[in-house]
């Protein structure tokens, strides 16, 4: 019952679509040059999920702050 409250808050509900942005955002701008963040060795294997293990490996400041400086 408190799990879904949580949840359904307007302010946790707002960071965490703010968070999905800056996500869908940093994959659409790395895929436009990839090199300048990934190993041409990883991208060789699968590019997509060489972008995605990128991202998730970030923590959510350097996420933010990349994001702030590709705007």
């Amino acid at each position: 019952f408190l799990k879904t409250k949580m949840y359904n808050n307007k302010e946790v509900l707002k960071k965490n679509n703010k968070g999905k942005s800056i996500v869908k955002r940093l994959f659409k701008k790395i895929k436009l040059n990839p090199r300048k963040f990934i190993s041409k060795k990883q991208l060789s294997k699968d590019k997509y999920r060489a972008i995605s293990d990128f991202i998730s490996g970030m923590t959510d400041r350097y996420a933010i702050n990349l994001h702030k400086n590709f705007k």
